[in-house]
């Protein structure tokens, strides 16, 4: 059930956060001061199904369901409602390690036929649970420090309770391999990991 946030109380979170995203509606992402975060989601219109299943609640829900499939995802606190301007809310404890996006940015010697067999071996075993994440990118995808491959930004996401049918694969890998900008990155011989890539 989601708690109603105070205004004073998210502006002492805020006081002091950092802001990793944010568009022309306001801010998006905080990191607090006390390292968990803040995700906000406003309402696109008044009459979406965002009213009865908000997605800070969608969010928290595909954490547990994550969990109870062993795929590493962030920790969630508590959600809430912020009624000025209306958001949904949720506070989590963030998912520790790197996204494969920012390791290719950053990484010269990231050996990447290795960290992309994990990822196709990942993606295979996600399908095979029953996870299809339409928000499927290299942005999305975490390296923990114990070397697992997890998920952030879990709201866009659904657990089927049953292994994906090829064309729900086929679509998951379609959002993937969208993002050119990330996999031009990618080397030639890597992309032949998965399928669809053209």
């Amino acid at each position: 059930m989601m708690q109603r946030l105070s205004e004073e109380q998210f502006e002492s979170w805020r006081k002091d956060a950092r802001v990793l995203e944010k568009d022309r509606y306001g801010e998006k992402v905080l990191l607090l001061a006390d390292g968990t975060m803040l995700k906000l989601f406003r309402r696109k219109s008044w009459f979406s199904k965002t009213l009865f299943f908000p997605p800070a609640e969608r969010f928290a829900d595909n954490a547990v369901a994550l969990r109870r499939l062993n795929v590493p995802c962030p920790q969630v606190i508590s959600t809430y409602k912020l009624l000025n301007p209306y958001r949904s809310v949720v506070h989590y404890y963030p998912l520790a390690g790197a996204t494969l996006r920012g390791m290719l940015q950053t990484e010269q010697s990231l050996d990447q036929l290795v960290l992309f067999t994990q990822l196709a071996e990942f993606i295979t075993s996600l399908h095979e649970k029953g996870v299809y994440f339409r928000s499927l990118h290299l942005g999305n995808i975490v390296l923990t420090p114990d070397g697992q491959l997890g998920l952030i930004d879990i709201s866009d996401l659904r657990c089927v309770g049953r292994p994906l049918s090829k064309g729900m694969r086929n679509r998951n890998y379609r959002h993937l391999l969208r993002y050119r900008e990330d996999w031009v990155l990618v080397d030639e011989s890597v992309r032949a990991l998965f399928p669809l890539f053209s």
